[in-house]
């Protein structure tokens, strides 16, 4: 008899387990996005670009506005076109306390995004268990669509597309809850929702609109019901939908107080306007070229939608969404939510370079996820044993989302161009006033953090492309900039790295450069003569002088620094060779590596007469490695090479400490 009772509590037990079995996997997914979440949330200042050669620069633009938007959600700071201000005046709110209790603000940032893309994956979970009652269904597609790429990524880095989408699934919640529909005043209460709601979601983001046609199939039928009151319906509405644009007035406040991080110039009417509008990204919105450029944004949409879902979820999620607007109980629903996906998938396809994509089509990816709950939901009414089993697919679909974007997303929040620009800040020279010009992108933001934010280098102004750089000579400030400036603006003479820019010139007039640090370059509207009393220093070819050499050394690194001079105009111009050797130099030719002075922006042939020019070259510190060779040389019309001239520095003898 006891074993009989065992076995009976046994067999019992078994199917109460199968049964708990879909709220012990949403657990599980759940548990996996909490995990993925906080192995990627980005915690220091944000990069974007990935350097292949000094003449390629790769900038990511699902990252690119990410350090902007670090810095202004820690000073009271605006952000670019067209504005976020409400965005920025929360985000502020936010990092304010998280920064008092000893979070970095760089990972305040992030949270505040987090936020708001739990707001979007609770309102997705939200509305699936209110139309379909299965809390642990609603559980494992929110997971799903918060481990999409483009929503994993928007969800742990400072971006405003997670605020998006959350106003996007708020609203969609509110179309579509099922009750109540009872009466005039309930139809009242929603459509006003929808308006206040809508105009804070375009005043965020003008892409919010395009989910406008779903929502009006959503509420339509019980609109029309009470067609009879629409005057007191709508006049209101119109009004707190203009409520949304109200915290417009925070851009040309900050711009008066003399905030120190604002964006354009919002302090007059037409800033305001080009601002408000967007309109330097007009340039942007264009139509494809004919058909073959529709086809291109098309298969582009398709590839954006792969990736974010995986190709069998993306099929699967079409297929599900299709089959819930055929058949389901909530067709109206899953009808609203298709359409509602439509205008995001148009705009993307007709203007796919205006935005980022990847961004305008999260709505697309949570309303096939969306569909896929419905369609499950149908299933599950005709053939509850499924469950279990449908569950475990969207656990496994969790896992594949996870081990397919875990890499990228780890890769993008961990990149370190940020960092590397902050670190470099230290060879700035800190004699005099020294203002760093770098343009407007990531590396400006990253200096200005250092600058703005943490204080770390607060004696160093940063200014952008946009600067007065007269006023700034007039002021007595010294100029410098990174070498990688000059791959976006070119120097206004030919270099291995591009063609002439007529920027500095509008900007500086003449122009000339030499390396001041390590990494740093100066910039300066008159060139640098020697000193009468200088050495006249060792002549190698062509009129060109080495004035002086001499190396620095930590740890890990050696800096050779050399003064290169010409005593007249030179008449041609050879490339540079520096090598690390051992004890005996090796005998065989210096590298063809074609290098000019000054990371090579300034061609030996553009010195004049009496001009110095310095360069600064870091090497490994390596054990085997006791020499420094350096010297001129050049490739001859017989393919054969010539040096000219060649220096010998012991490490040994190298200064500790850099400058």
């Amino acid at each position: 008899m006891p074993h009989a009772r065992s076995s009976s509590s046994h067999a019992a037990a078994r199917p109460a387990l199968w049964r708990r079995l879909p709220v012990l996997l949403a657990l599980a997914a759940v548990a996996l996005l909490v995990a993925s979440y906080a192995r990627t949330l980005q915690t220091h200042i944000a990069g974007s670009f990935v350097e292949d050669s000094p003449a390629s620069i790769l900038k990511n633009e699902y990252i690119k506005d990410v350090s902007e938007i670090q810095v202004a959600l820690n000073v009271w700071g605006t952000i670019h076109h067209t504005g976020y201000p409400l965005f920025a005046v929360l985000g502020n709110l936010f990092t304010l306390p998280l920064r008092a209790v000893g979070i970095e603000p760089a990972a305040a940032a992030s949270l505040y995004a987090l936020a708001w893309g739990i707001v979007a994956l609770a309102g997705i979970a939200a509305l699936i268990g209110a139309l379909t009652g299965r809390p642990a269904l609603a559980a494992l597609a929110a997971v799903v669509a918060g481990l999409a790429r483009s929503i994993w990524l928007h969800n742990v880095v400072a971006e405003v597309y997670s605020m998006s989408l959350a106003i996007s699934v708020i609203m969609l919640a509110v179309a579509l809850w099922p009750a109540p529909w009872t009466g005039a005043w309930d139809v009242r209460r929603r459509v006003w929702w929808l308006a206040l709601l809508g105009g804070i979601g375009v005043a965020h983001h003008r892409a919010v609109v395009f989910i406008a046609p779903g929502l009006l199939l959503a509420i339509w039928p019980h609109l029309w019901a009470a067609r009879d009151r629409w005057r007191s319906i709508l006049l209101p509405a119109l009004g707190l939908a203009l409520v949304g644009f109200v915290p417009y007035v925070y851009l040309p406040l900050r711009a008066w107080q003399g905030g120190a991080w604002v964006y354009g110039d919002p302090g007059n009417l037409n800033g305001l306007w080009i601002e408000f509008t967007g309109h330097e990204a007009d340039r942007l919105v264009t139509l494809p070229d004919g058909l073959a450029g529709l086809v291109d944004n098309v298969e582009s949409v398709g590839q954006i939608l792969i990736a974010e879902l995986t190709l069998p979820g993306m099929l699967i999620g079409a297929a599900g969404l299709g089959a819930a607007m055929i058949g389901a109980p909530q067709r109206r629903a899953a009808r609203a939510i298709g359409l509602s996906a439509a205008g995001p998938l148009l705009f993307a396809a007709l203007y796919h370079t205006a935005v980022l994509p990847e961004a305008i089509l999260m709505p697309v990816v949570v309303a096939l996820v969306l569909g896929v709950a419905l369609a499950a939901d149908w299933l599950l009414t005709r053939r509850p044993a499924l469950a279990p089993a449908l569950a475990a697919g969207l656990l496994a679909w969790a896992i594949a989302l996870a081990a397919a974007h875990t890499g990228t997303i780890r890769e993008l929040v961990t990149e370190p161009t940020g960092l590397h620009t902050i670190e470099r800040l230290r060879f700035v020279p800190r004699e005099g006033k020294p203002a760093l010009m770098l343009p407007w992108g990531p590396r400006y933001a990253a200096a200005s953090y250092a600058r703005l934010v943490t204080g770390e280098y607060a004696d160093i102004l940063t200014v952008d492309h946009k600067g007065d750089y007269p006023d700034l000579f007039d002021q007595g400030y010294e100029l410098y900039t990174l070498p990688e400036t000059f791959y976006t603006y070119r120097p206004p003479w030919p270099t291995p790295y591009g063609e002439p820019s007529d920027w500095w010139s509008d900007h500086l007039g003449a122009l000339h450069l030499t390396s001041a640090a390590p990494g740093i370059v100066r910039i300066q509207s008159a060139p640098w003569l020697a000193e009468a009393a200088e050495s006249p220093g060792t002549p190698l070819a062509y009129g060109i002088v080495q004035r002086a050499a001499w190396l620095t050394c930590d740890a890990e690194s050696i800096v050779l620094h050399v003064i290169w001079g010409a005593d007249r105009q030179p008449d041609g111009d050879p490339s540079i060779f520096v090598h690390l050797t051992g004890d005996a130099p090796a005998p065989d030719p210096p590298n063809a590596d074609s290098r000019h002075p000054v990371y090579g922006l300034v061609p030996f042939a553009r010195l004049s007469p009496g001009e110095e020019v310095r360069d600064d070259f870091t090497l490994p510190r390596l054990p085997d490695k006791t020499q420094v060779r350096f010297g001129l040389y050049e490739q001859t019309a017989d393919g054969s090479f010539a040096n000219y001239g060649e220096t010998v520095l012991p490490v040994a003898g190298c200064e500790q400490g850099r400058n």
